[in-house]
This record gives structure tokens, sequence and C-alpha cells, in this order.
């Protein structure tokens, strides 16, 4: 089979964005591989650090839906090498509470020859998102 083409590829990450924005897990569950891991490089103790598995993985993402009022995460910028897609993109969600919560994200796809998301690596600012969630708070010290 060997590795998805370049618009295979382009067309998954797109996926992956719209099928969040429409809070249709369901869905987008449906692009990982069921061998699928998921990385939160710097999400200090916060987020776990691995995810492995496609059930481990719905699991993590099911409650969104009841979470948020609405999603959005513009794409702005693609790469695709071979099986490997990096996605820049910037969130902005509204929360059931009606707060809103802002990121800026770089991603990393790996895909399976049969096109499947087997590694996906999930780099934003951990600071902003501990403080949305009630998950740290912080304090910055003046100079």
């Amino acid at each position: 089979m060997g590795i998805p083409p370049r618009e295979r590829i382009a067309a998954a990450v797109r996926d992956f964005l719209a099928f969040l924005e429409r809070k249709d897990i369901d869905s987008w569950i449906r692009l990982w591989d069921p061998d699928g891991e998921q990385f939160y490089p710097y999400g200090t103790e916060m987020f776990p650090p691995r995810i492995a598995g496609r059930n481990a993985v719905h699991a993590r993402w099911k409650s969104l839906p009841d979470m948020f009022e609405s999603l959005s995460f513009p794409l702005l910028e693609l790469w695709i090498d071979g099986d490997t897609a990096i996605a820049r993109f910037d969130g902005h969600l509204v929360k059931k509470d009606g707060t809103v919560y802002r990121n800026s994200y770089i991603c990393t796809f790996t895909f399976t020859e049969a096109g499947l998301i087997s590694r996906y690596r999930e780099y934003f600012d951990p600071i902003l998102a501990g403080a949305a969630f009630g998950l740290a708070e912080t304090t910055y010290l003046s100079s």
C-alpha cells in the first residue's frame, strides 16, 4: 500500500478539525487507528502525557460536546511530508457557561498506510489551558 497520498492526509486533518467543530466525536474517532496514540508533550501534570489506543482516546474526548457551546479551529498552515502532517491552527471555544477559551496549536499527525491516525501530538500553551479549566493557578511575577 505505502504512504497515503498527500491529498488524503490533508483531507483527514481537515476532517479531524471539522468533526471537532461539529462536536461529532463518533465520526472523529473513526479517523484513528485502533492502536493510535495521543501525546501531550507540554501537558505538565494537567494532561496525561500519553493516551494509548483508540478506545482510550475516545474515552478522553467523548465528553467534549458536553463541555462546549461552540468550537472553532481555523487551520492556518498545513505541512505534509510522507506519512506525517504538521498543522497549525487556533482554537476559539465557548464553554457551556459562556466563557471563552482561546489557544494556539501546533499538532503533528502520523498516519498508517490505511490513512488512519497512528500518532497525534498536541502542542499548546498549558498555562492558558490550565487556567481556563481550573487545573492550575497562575501568578505572574512583576519585573
